[in-house]
């Protein structure tokens, strides 16, 4: 299995998605904080500081904002490519030559994707981490910062990324179900922005504070899953605490043992010849 595990982790690295992506959200970070150096700079009433406008206090619940639900659905994407592609060429019937147990090639697939992936987005986080305090050091001030703060915010970075591993391991599970990367991946993306950001959590919000994006995000950041009473057509309406971040953590993982198990189940069934 150690073997396996090894070729599979390699062949992951050797994908250039599993680069140019967290590139490319790298380079956005550095692009976002630049852009906001001179336009706080150009405004001299402007003073950021670290620890409240950025970290939003000792908890350090607001310092990845947006970036604990990108990071994961970052992670769907290298993870469906990653497996999708083999699907494809036909690489998959080739290494069943000399690894015929479709489950242990699925596992080490999901192992060798999900450690991956939190490594990369652990990486990505931090950096944005240290980005953002080099941005309040230049244009505001960094005093407030403790070592609990730091515990948080380094709790936060974990956390983002054994989200963005298990999304990893989700993304390989649905293209094993939809036998497509494109399919997965296209249909994952307009979910995300379309079904679970906007018509569900408007409409739905009972349902939608069980759905994985959401969840991965209040996992990361370490804030409560909260959800919609009331009408938003007509201002009656509130926002509520429903769950917090451990829960949500539990509702992530239910998913992706839920995706694996089916799809492990319908690969080990399939015939690929």
């Amino acid at each position: 299995m150690t073997s396996l595990l090894l070729a599979e982790t390699k062949r992951l690295w050797s994908r250039r998605i599993t680069y140019f992506f967290p590139a490319l959200l790298a380079l956005l970070f550095v692009a976002g904080i630049v852009i906001a150096y001179f336009v706080i700079e150009g405004d001299e009433s402007n003073n950021v500081d670290f620890v409240t406008d950025i970290a939003g206090g000792v908890d350090a619940r607001e310092i990845l904002g947006p970036v604990a639900s990108l990071l994961p659905v970052m992670a769907f994407v290298i993870g469906a490519s990653y497996i999708g592609a083999d699907l494809k060429s036909g690489m998959v019937e080739q290494i069943l030559t000399w690894e015929p147990r479709r489950l242990r090639f699925v596992a080490a697939r999901i192992v060798a994707g999900l450690v991956s992936a939190a490594v990369i987005a652990m990486v990505l986080a931090a950096l944005l981490v240290l980005l953002l305090y080099i941005l309040a050091a230049l244009v505001g001030t960094v005093e407030g910062t403790t070592g609990e703060l730091w515990g948080n915010v380094a709790a936060a970075i974990g956390r983002t990324g054994l989200a963005a591993g298990l999304f990893c391991a989700f993304g390989i599970a649905v293209t094993l179900l939809l036998d497509s990367s494109v399919a997965s991946i296209t249909g994952f993306v307009i979910y995300w922005f379309i079904v679970e950001s906007f018509l569900l959590s408007t409409f739905l919000p009972k349902v939608a504070v069980w759905l994985p994006v959401t969840n991965a995000s209040s996992f990361g950041s370490g804030d409560d899953v909260e959800r919609i009473e009331g009408s938003v057509f007509n201002d009656s309406f509130e926002v509520v605490r429903h769950h917090g971040y451990l829960v949500a953590g539990l509702v992530l993982v239910a998913w992706v043992v839920v995706s694996v198990v089916l799809s492990g189940a319908v690969f080990d069934r399939r015939d690929i010849a």
